[in-house]
């Protein structure tokens, strides 16, 4: 890893700023579907941390909203010369992203695709650490189409917000799998494949 930073001040400036339009969104009533979908501070800062630490070159973030969780990806992928994809169906919400990794610098570690994760999880081959943060009921399905390098990691959030029972006992099945459910922001499924 490089002697730089993980994630500088201006990479935390900018997941307070999204961080604090979510929840003002939540608390203006804003339908769910015209609510912008952000991981925790907490849980940004711990798979940044996570993903470089693993050393994690090729990453994919499923739901990248408006790009928290691809602030801290990207940054985690500049600090192992790694690239991440980040896909994202609402394209206001995907040029957000685009325009604020570009203000940090940190586009050039990110290949974004406006795409239904379906159609792009098949053509990535391995990947060393996944981010699923989507539509909860597609987290087992997505799951199932991603290639997990031996020692890769996906990370599942909102597991305790939304009580995904069902993915924690579809993902601790799978033969090749570790996982465990960490109580860090919504809930996160940290699941480790042998």
């Amino acid at each position: 890893m490089s002697e730089q930073s993980l994630l500088g001040t201006r990479e935390r400036e900018e997941i307070d700023r999204l961080w604090a339009r979510k929840l003002r969104q939540d608390s203006e009533g804003i339908a769910q579907r015209d609510r912008h979908r952000n991981l925790e501070p907490a849980s940004a800062e711990f798979v940044c941390a996570l993903a470089a630490g693993i050393e994690a070159r090729k990453m994919v973030e499923i739901g990248g909203s408006t790009g928290l969780s691809t602030i801290a990806l990207a940054a985690a992928a500049r600090s192992v010369s790694g690239r991440l994809v980040s896909i994202e169906f609402e394209p206001e919400r995907q040029q957000e992203a685009r325009q604020t990794l570009s203000r940090l610098g940190l586009a050039p570690y990110v290949d974004f695709a406006l795409a239904d994760a379906a159609s792009i999880l098949p053509t990535l081959g391995e990947v060393q650490f996944a981010l699923i943060d989507c539509e909860k009921e597609d987290y087992i399905r997505f799951f199932e189409l991603l290639q997990v390098a031996a020692g890769g990691v996906v990370v599942a959030d909102n597991i305790l917000s939304h009580d995904l029972t069902g993915y924690v006992a579809h993902v601790r099945s799978h033969p090749r799998a570790e996982s465990i459910t960490l109580p860090i922001g919504q809930g996160l499924e940290i699941t480790r494949l042998r």
